[in-house]
């Protein structure tokens, strides 16, 4: 009888490919991860810039209502006009894709919320379609990827990214 078939196979031969299998198997789920974590790290980039160009104009209407610039059109230009400065990152962003800019608006006075007494104004700063136009778009396709896996009405990347700021303007002139 042969002593071949009785042999013991080395524990180094056997074990030659399984590090490489392993590490494969890692690498895949580590890098989703480290996507996932780029993505919505780009995402909480772009809203805090929206929030804080948003504060940036309401700021600037309530110092143009104090020194007495009148609302409407006028006061929306200038507070659309420190949006546009804070976001203008952004704003050439969207522009390398052929978007247009982060949009801006001051919505017209009405009685605040706490108080019916007082005039507010709300301004909205909005990234439009930040799903189709997101800041690394070759990150995209992940997120597609888990909406197809979990669901379609699972929101992984929002479809827009906007944030209000609401400023005191004075006190009302009429009871209404």
């Amino acid at each position: 009888m042969s002593t071949a078939l009785f042999e013991t196979v080395r524990p180094g031969r056997a074990q030659r490919g399984v590090a490489a299998l392993e590490f494969s198997l890692v690498c895949v789920l580590f890098l989703v991860i480290l996507f996932g974590i780029i993505s919505y790290g780009c995402i909480f980039v772009a809203q805090q810039s929206l929030s804080r160009a948003a504060e940036e104009g309401a700021r600037v209407a309530l110092q143009s209502r104090l020194a007495g610039l009148p609302e409407g059109a006028s006061l929306q230009a200038e507070a659309c006009g420190a949006v546009a400065q804070s976001v203008d990152w952004l704003t050439r962003r969207r522009a390398t894709m052929g978007q247009a800019p982060v949009s801006c608006e001051l919505r017209a006075s009405q009685a605040c919320t706490y108080a019916a007494g007082l005039r507010c104004a709300s301004l909205v700063v909005t990234y439009i379609d930040y799903r189709k136009y997101p800041l690394i778009p070759e990150l995209l396709p992940l997120g597609n990827w888990l909406q197809s896996l979990f669901g379609e009405n699972t929101a992984w990347i929002p479809q827009d990214l906007s944030a209000v700021s609401t400023v005191q303007l004075g006190r009302s002139t009429s009871g209404s």
